[in-house]
């Protein structure tokens, strides 16, 4: 069992520690693991070409750190997804991955990459209530739906107006590592 997690955290902050966490929870349980920090990769955003649907083409015409990142997804049993919400939804770089996703889906939606993965979600922020956080949860559960991706869960907290902020909240540090845990049964 592989589980990839994906930071979309810019600092290394909040939402990349409860990913860690997931993550962690799974490593514990036995699955191999890895953390992908997406801003440090090179990856432009979507140009909307249609190269990724014309007769022949399997891939996006970008070649970027994105195409590295399809063999990980693509290998991966399970995802860890993990952003900070600014303003009642995810960062931009969130939302270059999500764009960059449709390269994987044929013509009629088919899939490029390997289906039936399990689908983990962790956001933070600094304000806002826990509901906006379920919106992204349903989101991102959404998009994964179009990859045949299953929804196990989401782990969110808010009011986290420092850096590190999270690490001082031990419940959800724990909680993020029991779903970590669910994507390996």
């Amino acid at each position: 069992m592989k589980v990839l997690g994906i930071s979309f955290s810019p600092r290394n902050g909040n939402s990349q520690a409860l990913v860690e966490h997931v993550l962690k929870g799974a490593k514990d349980a036995g699955a191999e693991t890895e953390l992908v920090r997406f801003c440090d990769l090179q990856v432009k955003n979507c140009k909307g070409c249609g190269f990724c649907k014309a007769p022949g083409n399997d891939t996006c015409s970008i070649k970027d750190d994105m195409q590295d990142l399809y063999k990980k997804i693509d290998s991966a049993d399970a995802i860890v997804l993990g952003a900070p919400v600014y303003f009642g939804r995810m960062n931009a770089p969130a939302y270059t991955f999500i764009d960059r996703l449709y390269a994987m889906l044929n013509p009629d939606f088919s899939l490029r990459i390997s289906g039936g993965k399990k689908l983990a979600v962790a956001v933070t922020c600094g304000g806002g209530p826990v509901e906006d956080m379920e919106k992204i949860n349903g989101y991102l559960t959404t998009i994964g739906g179009f990859f045949g991706w299953t929804g196990k869960g989401l782990v969110c907290e808010g009011n986290l107006m420092e850096k590190d902020a999270v690490l001082k909240c031990a419940d959800k540090l724990k909680e993020a590592e029991k779903l970590g845990k669910t994507l390996t049964e």
